[in-house]
């Protein structure tokens, strides 16, 4: 788990600190305000807080959350990603100065943000986080592939779709968005055991390059 940037608007959706539930910490500034709003937005995405951990004058918010109709863990590459994105338009919607730290164009469409990038067309705009990608054994049972990158809707699902079509079983997800950095860690397995030493460099270079080409796709959309 990455640590906070001071001063950046954080979301920190972790699957492994409570045996019970997925764990979703919510910071930026001094305070996050409307918590009963981020509240209900995730109620209706069908979830539970079973727990929220909130402290006056303290940047950050702990929310303890389950499927409402399964009572278990948030597991599915598609709702954690509905869970970021909710909990980052909340903040955005009372929060506005936050778009300045977060990639743009990401999340809410904010007055001028491409006016500079459409002022020197064909001019290839350098991602805001150098893409990287590890993969490691975790255990005797599993491997775990770790991508640092420039954050985006959909990055998590694209992700793990790439995976999927390389045949590994992903067997969880988790995704920290520090600013514009996004931070996953994926664990999978291939054909029921750790990823051998030519499957670890397969993932690495077909992620890598499938992030590295989605990056040029986007500056060359301007």
């Amino acid at each position: 788990m990455q640590g906070s940037d001071q001063g950046m608007p954080v979301v920190l959706i972790d699957n492994t600190a409570d045996p019970l539930a997925t764990v979703v910490t919510v910071s930026f500034g001094n305070v996050l305000g409307q918590l009963l709003d981020t509240c209900e937005a995730l109620r209706r995405l069908g979830l539970n807080i079973n727990r929220a951990d909130v402290t006056e004058g303290s940047p950050a918010n702990r929310f303890y959350i389950t499927d409402a109709a399964t009572s278990e863990k948030v597991v599915k590459s598609e709702m954690i990603e509905q869970i970021r994105m909710t909990i980052i338009n909340n903040m955005l919607t009372y929060h506005p100065e936050a778009a300045d730290f977060l990639v743009e164009g990401q999340h809410i469409d904010m007055p001028g943000d491409h006016d500079a990038d459409e002022k020197i067309l064909g001019a290839r705009v350098e991602p805001k986080v150098k893409t990287l990608v590890s993969v490691e054994t975790a255990g005797s049972a599993r491997s775990k592939v770790i991508v640092t990158t420039t954050d985006r809707p959909g990055l998590l699902v694209d992700i793990v779709r790439t995976m999927k079509d390389l045949s590994l079983n992903v067997i969880s997800a988790e995704i920290d968005t520090i600013g514009p950095k996004a931070y996953d860690i994926i664990y999978c397995t291939y054909q029921g055991a750790p990823l051998s030493d030519s499957m670890k460099e397969l993932v690495q270079n077909a992620l890598t390059y499938y992030l590295c080409r989605r990056e040029v796709e986007s500056t060359e959309s301007y």
